[in-house]
């Protein structure tokens, strides 16, 4: 691949938005973490780049990502928050997790926990039900493997005695 016509449709849309980017000649990491760098003030200046975005509904996604990165190599905890249609966009410390311990505390039921105490066998059903639940396709199939594996082990095992 030498051209953009080497290139599918995809692929040189992307090109064509790195020349673009590359063309402005700015560097937007280097100008918000120069904002970042000025404290308040700053601050201020991206909240307001921010704010008209959202108001023509353009992504934040990537001034987010880059405050970010400019808070961690300042180490100051900020984030930019507040990015949804009706808040209020503000430079601020990252918000701890706010589940409730409780909450985080709980465990994702075990597989096993689905099948009563002291419950010798299941019905074919029974069997199914839990495998669809709690297996991908892929480990149904090594699990199938293996068990074609053991089996031919006893029978060769019984051949054997």
């Amino acid at each position: 691949m030498n051209t953009i016509n080497d290139l599918n449709k995809q692929q040189a849309t992307l090109y064509r938005s790195y020349v673009k980017s590359n063309q402005t000649e700015i560097n937007q990491q280097a100008k918000i973490t120069a904002y970042m760098e000025q404290g308040k003030a700053g601050h201020d200046e991206i909240l307001g780049i921010v704010e008209v975005m959202k108001v023509n509904n353009e992504s934040t996604a990537k001034i987010k990502t880059q405050v970010s990165r400019a808070s961690a190599k300042q180490k100051t905890g900020l984030s930019l928050q507040g990015l949804g249609k009706d808040d209020e966009a503000v430079i601020a410390p990252k918000q701890a997790n706010t589940k409730d311990k409780q909450e985080v505390a709980e465990k994702a039921p075990k597989p096993e926990d689905s099948v009563e105490a002291n419950t010798k066998s299941i019905t074919h059903e029974q069997a199914w039900e839990f495998v669809e639940k709690y297996f991908t396709l892929d480990e149904v199939e090594a699990l199938r493997g293996a068990v074609k594996a053991r089996v031919a082990e006893k029978v060769k095992k019984i051949i054997a005695a």
